[in-house]
């Protein structure tokens, strides 16, 4: 299935991975579940980072295939054309192999964490 030239009404990121603190790299590069809002309907993608993918005053075409009550974006196919009509390519396109797992630990020295 397939939305032409709409107009979006909301856009939301929600992380996706374990959370780390700025001071080891912070959430800019995990893993994030991206969410339009087109006519009510939500239409959701994931991908790296926390760098928004379409602006209010841009037009978005996609395709998306439908997954039980979810409707999942095909990132490849994603077109953004701002406000001068020009397409624009917005947020971060690759990935990773593998996703983070570890919690995040105390700033404390092993010793101090275990007594």
């Amino acid at each position: 299935m397939k939305i032409e030239k709409a107009k979006i009404e909301d856009y939301q990121k929600y992380l996706s991975e374990k959370s780390r603190p700025p001071s080891k790299g912070g959430n800019t590069k995990a893993l994030h579940s991206h969410v339009l809002v087109i006519d009510g309907e939500k239409y959701s993608f994931l991908a790296l980072g926390s760098q928004q993918w379409v602006f209010k005053t841009d037009l978005v075409s996609f395709e998306y295939e439908l997954n039980g009550q979810y409707k999942n974006i095909k990132k490849e196919t994603l077109v953004t054309v701002d406000k001068n009509g020009k397409e624009v390519v917005r947020g971060n396109r690759g990935f990773k192999k593998q996703l983070r797992t570890a919690d995040t630990r105390m700033p404390v020295s092993r010793r101090e964490m275990n007594s």
